[in-house]
């Protein structure tokens, strides 16, 4: 049987349902596709306090209400620690305002569900493709369920949504970058009597620990450690090596790790027009950031970008590359903060786990100089658009990029367009006109030439603009 649909997502956990969500609202026909037997990542989400506007946009903003009955959701711990680059635990107290949320799995997703059908989304439970997606981003695919039963549906437009194992050959996709191999052990711990109110991070020799109260008598206990010690000493052994060095609750835990999660960061790369959203293209480091949150930023700008393929203003295509470059960038600011915080911890330099951390090299960021010479436009600069919400879709506008970058186009430095950048430089510009030449220029006229020069001088760091030693 072939069935007809306006888009087809394929996985049904947050990004998924979000982004299904969001097109419904806006009238589009939306199948939504959920294999519920593949239930993946840590029982317990968190989001910090900034992570409201993102709830607001939503629509949501009243789940984050006290009040709000709701099972799966608890203010989050009251306070934070941490024993990290020393042996000490360092514990600090946390006002209201800066304890953020925490969500639990599976009813987080169950949630989720509801809000995507009372949008108008059709939802189909225990139901997987049952092979590639197409490519192009659009056409049939076929779905299958466990009692055998199969349905094609011809897609104007499909989405994957399939999480972070998504691979090849049921994508079309390589990986252009990762951090080391990492998984996840975890198990929930019953019971909790003592520092039932306090997250922690504790690194040990064979990764970190991550202890969290799940604030109903319960806490989530994972260890983030790499698969091949793992193998090499077994799950049980080196989770008992795990829990015996460490100084919080995480020491009294007798439960064994329960189940293993594939945690590598890692960007995904597809050169196609299939539409890839959340994890399914760029999984950051746990110790980086706050999944869900990527998770709800990425299935807000899937679906803008999908919605400006429905309504004809760009292709597939299109945006498919803009999503890369989106996601790209955001996944490289999670890695350089992830790095980061493993260099800082150096007590064991020996051991394998932060041996590949700490042997990535990343390129230090050059400070821009104050330019004072003459500038020239890089041969290499050149304009293309860059994509940015207006409303319900994306809207072009001018930007301009290096003909070698693999990210955004920039179209503001600041307040200030960069077509209006591009202008004041001209052909060259000598910076001994730069303010009469600015002040004739109409976004430019309020600027002072301190801020230009330091635009300038930002310019020239990207590499954008050639300082000659001539002043003249």
């Amino acid at each position: 049987m072939i069935i007809e649909r306006e888009v087809l997502i394929i996985g049904a956990g947050p990004t998924g349902c979000v982004v299904a969500t969001l097109l419904a609202r806006h009238g589009h026909q939306v199948l939504l596709v959920s294999d519920d037997g593949r239930e993946g990542g840590l029982p317990v989400e968190t989001m910090i306090p900034g992570a409201s506007r993102t709830f607001e946009r939503l629509g949501w903003s009243h789940l984050l209400e006290e009040s709000t009955p709701h099972s799966f959701l608890h203010p989050g711990p009251s306070r934070r620690g941490r024993c990290w680059g020393n042996s000490m635990l360092d514990i600090q107290p946390l006002e209201r305002s800066q304890r953020g949320w925490r969500f639990l799995r599976p009813g987080l997703d169950h949630w989720l569900q509801e809000q995507a059908v009372q949008a108008g989304v059709e939802l189909r439970k225990h139901t997987r493709a049952s092979g590639p997606l197409p490519s192009s981003g659009q056409g049939p695919v076929t779905l299958s369920t466990p009692d055998r039963s199969s349905v094609t549906v011809d897609a104007k437009l499909v989405i994957a949504a399939t999480g972070r194992s998504s691979a090849p050959p049921f994508l079309p996709v390589e990986i252009e970058e990762r951090l080391p191999e990492t998984i996840a052990l975890s198990t929930i711990v019953e019971d909790v009597s003592e520092e039932t109110d306090i997250s922690i991070i504790e690194a040990v020799v064979h990764g970190w620990i991550w202890w969290l109260p799940l604030g109903d008598g319960r806490a989530s206990l994972a260890l983030l450690c790499d698969p091949a010690e793992v193998k090499a000493l077994g799950r049980a052994d080196i989770w008992k090596r795990a829990i015996q060095s460490v100084q919080g609750p995480a020491r009294n835990c007798s439960t064994a790790s329960t189940r293993g999660t594939p945690a590598t960061a890692r960007l995904n790369s597809i050169s196609t027009g299939l539409l890839l959203a959340g994890d399914a293209i760029s999984a950051i480091d746990p110790l980086s950031s706050q999944g869900l949150e990527k998770a709800l930023v990425s299935a807000e700008a899937t679906a803008l970008a999908a919605r400006t393929v429905l309504l004809g203003d760009a292709s597939a295509a299109t945006m498919g590359d803009h999503r890369q470059r989106w996601e790209r960038g955001l996944f490289r600011i999670h890695r350089q903060r992830a790095l980061d915080l493993y260099r800082s911890e150096t007590r064991f330099p020996e051991a394998p786990f932060w041996q590949a951390r700490h042997a990535l090299v990343e390129s230090k960021q050059t400070v821009a100089n104050l330019p004072v010479g003459l500038l020239c436009p890089s041969p290499q600069l050149q304009r293309h658009p860059r994509w940015v919400a207006a409303g319900d879709r994306l809207v072009r506008r001018d930007g301009y990029r290096l003909a070698s970058s693999d990210e955004e186009s920039i179209d503001h430095f600041g307040s200030v367009p960069t077509a209006a950048l591009i202008e004041l430089i001209g052909d060259q510009l000598p910076m001994n006109q730069l303010h009469p030449r600015a002040s004739k220029i109409a976004p430019l006229v309020q600027q002072s030439p301190a801020t230009l020069t330091t635009i300038l001088g930002e310019m020239c760091r990207l590499g954008w603009l050639i300082e000659k030693s001539s002043t003249t």
